[in-house]
């Protein structure tokens, strides 16, 4: 395909490439400034005699792609917190309480102890400061604080839970992914001011008027969590369960308002502008309005990122589709990408940008091809095989990155999307009918009535589809290695096949003499299989692994194929303990082998070290060696003392522990020369690793 030489692809990929270099290498700001301004010298210098010079020419080529990476790089790294004066995070000491005022912003799905915001720091002990953290209020407080509350607390701001366990999910690293650096949980008798002014926004407004009249309007529930999800983006009235089972069924991108809905929105503004291509540059005229309207419902919506995300790339597809070219899909996806990356280069690395540009992608490129491979000469017949054929294309663009995030595959997809989707439209056109007769004050019971009966019908076939677990593929784990040669598998097998597949009565398939694309797609199935292969034959040593657990304890013990799980949950009720062994047998360290699960005793031993556990009964097992003393369940104990019966070489806190224990068994660990490891700072603690360091 002759249109991926366009200039603007490879300055796309020459700025991801800065993008990248910046996440994983350690360059400075200084150093990033310099390489910039040396690049732009080169580009202004080439500039003058690349007309003339061949030598310049290629030059010019270089400089540009180079400035192109140097401003990636300059553009990520100016957003570390580190690089910004003003940022909460050079104004706060680590474990201080302080005086912190801050303004809410968002509103998260609360969990099951905690309401949870966004939040930006406006003042630190008198300083003003920017930033964003994650505010917690605790359920049993009984506060309710809304969007635009500006609060004063004397409190301190922590840092978030990284990855403790090797597999766990990094929430620190999300946090940081989408700017925000701590997280404050506050207690109601640690608030000093709350400030609750008139909002003098009309966009959040008008969105709180239409959430009231969404309330008083008669609907249901679950029919009202749902619309207000749909159309105004907020999921907080939406049902745990409802959640749950539209997940399960593989339709949870039905609930989070982003591109499908935007997409949608522009057919619906598509068709009611059509009557303005009659008139004078009616084409340029129509892509205008309807840019207005989506902007306007991307501000209505609160401006979430994936909105923003959204609205942006279909505000250039917009243009595109009036353009009459055939390539300008691409362009436009293209356009937008480096526009969002520009605003926030982070959104190269949030799991939404990478799943919404997939996705589109593969409609583009992949739907063509399974559509022209049938032609139904049934209207209905031909609308179902559309929609059947767009919804496997994006599944398949999205299938290896849903793996490799969230390591699941929904078995009925297909089913689910079949179901929904014809009828989404619909259900999107009377919500947005039914917001404007409620704003308007025209009669609307009957879009009610309507809305209603048609999203009962809907949950209730979601929650019979959910309820097949046997259709869940779970536990499907890939690297990164594996993920992008299943990315080059599929791209080159697109666009070897992209012009092969033609709409005609006579010949479905024309065949074509194999290029670059389909030489490409063999070589990443050969590297994938021997990929597959090394990891299987890669040698695997043996491990004896403290787990950090949360109220339990968990000792892995661990081979090539088999691995041994000492637990105690005894502290937990049989819904927590199973989810929380649920997640321990996910861990990296377990996958693919024979877990066989036990108790854990007070006396663990392995090669010729011992482990002695001393839980909260505080019974001592007298060891013959200098043993590993782990400490569990916040025993009440005199370390001290432990430590001159025991004579212990190192001492291990785990999870199970009260923070207030661990920091006092520290010190007393430190006053008396011994090593002492905490699974909260350290994460999971590998015995034989420290067994190796004492020997040597």
């Amino acid at each position: 395909m002759k249109w991926l030489g366009y200039p603007i692809y490879r300055l796309l990929l020459a700025y991801v490439i800065g993008l990248l270099i910046a996440m994983y290498l350690q360059i400075t700001i200084d150093i990033a400034l310099i390489v910039l301004s040396t690049s732009f010298l080169i580009l202004c210098f080439s500039i003058f005699f690349s007309r003339t010079n061949t030598v310049f020419k290629a030059l010019f080529s270089f400089s540009v792609i180079f400035f192109l990476i140097a401003l990636g790089v300059l553009n990520m790294v100016s957003k570390r917190p580190i690089n910004q004066s003003h940022h909460f995070s050079n104004h706060t000491i680590h474990g201080k309480e302080q005086m912190i005022t801050f303004q809410l912003t968002d509103q998260l799905n609360p969990n099951a102890y905690n309401d949870r915001f966004y939040a930006h720091i406006n003042e630190i002990d008198g300083k003003n400061v920017t930033g964003k953290v994650l505010v917690l209020f605790k359920k049993s407080d009984s506060v309710e604080y809304k969007i635009g509350h500006r609060l004063t607390v004397y409190d301190d701001i922590s840092q978030a839970s990284d990855e403790r366990n090797p597999g766990d999910f990094n929430y620190k690293e999300y946090l940081a992914l989408i700017d925000v650096h701590g997280q404050i949980y506050v207690d109601d008798d640690h608030i000093l001011n709350v400030y609750v002014g008139e909002n003098k926004s009309w966009i959040i407004a008008l969105r709180n008027q239409l959430m009231n009249s969404l309330e008083t309007s008669g609907l249901q529930d679950k029919p009202l969590g749902i619309i207000q999800a749909l159309i105004l983006g907020q999921r907080n009235n939406v049902e745990s369960s409802v959640t749950q089972s539209f997940r399960d069924a593989g339709v949870i991108h039905i609930l989070a308002l982003s591109g499908l809905h935007v997409g949608i929105i522009l057919l619906i503004l598509c068709w009611f502008t059509n009557w303005l291509k009659v008139v004078k540059n009616g084409r340029w005229l129509q892509s205008a309005v309807i840019i207005i309207l989506l902007w306007i419902f991307a501000l209505i919506t609160g401006m979430s990122p994936s909105i923003m995300r959204a609205v942006t790339m279909f505000s250039f597809i917009a243009i595109g589709m009036n353009v009459n070219r055939k390539t300008s899909i691409f362009h436009s996806l293209a356009l937008s990408a480096f526009l969002l990356l520009l605003i926030n280069p982070k959104l190269l690395f949030h799991v939404g940008f990478q799943l919404s540009y997939t996705a589109v992608i593969a409609i583009v490129l992949i739907q063509p091809i399974l559509y022209n491979l049938i032609q139904p000469r049934w209207k209905v017949i031909d609308y179902f095989w559309k929609i059947g054929t767009v919804t496997i294309a994006a599944q398949i663009g999205v299938a290896p990155l849903s793996l490799f995030y969230f390591h699941q595959f929904p078995g009925l997809f297909l089913l689910g999307n079949m179901l929904l989707l014809p009828v989404l439209p619909l259900i999107i056109g009377l919500s947005i009918l039914l917001l404007a007769s409620l704003w308007s004050g025209i009669p609307s019971y009957w879009l009610v009535e309507i809305l209603n009966l048609s999203l009962d019908w809907i949950v209730t076939i979601i929650e019979k589809i959910s309820s097949q677990d046997q259709f869940i593929i779970k536990g499907i784990h890939l690297d990164l290695i594996e993920l992008i040669l299943i990315y080059i598998l599929m791209i080159s097998s697109a666009l070897f096949f992209y012009r092969s597949v033609r709409k005609s009565r006579r010949e479905r398939v024309l065949i074509k003499e194999p290029g670059y694309n389909l030489h490409i797609a063999i070589i990443s199935i050969i590297c994938f299989t021997g990929f597959q292969s090394f990891k299987k034959l890669k040698t695997v040593d043996s491990k004896v692994v403290v787990m950090h657990q949360a109220s339990g304890s968990v000792i892995s013990i661990s081979n090539r194929e088999e691995v041994l799980l000492l637990v105690d949950y005894h502290a937990m009720d049989s819904i927590r303990s199973m989810a929380a062994l649920d997640r321990i047998k996910s861990s990296s360290l377990h996958r693919n082998k024979i877990i066989t699960i036990d108790s854990l005793s007070n006396k663990v031993k392995f090669n010729d070290t011992e482990v002695v556990v001393l839980d909260e009964s505080g019974v001592i097992l007298k060891s013959a060696e200098t043993p590993i003393l782990l400490l569990s369940h916040s025993p009440k104990i005199h370390l001290d003392k432990i430590i001159t019966a025991l004579r212990p070489q190192i001492i291990i806190a785990d999870g199970s522990n009260y923070r207030t224990y661990v920091n006092r068994w520290r010190l007393t660990s430190e006053k008396r020369n011994i090593e002492f490891l905490s699974t909260y700072e350290e994460g999971a603690i590998n015995l034989y690793r420290l067994e190796a360091h004492k020997q040597n």
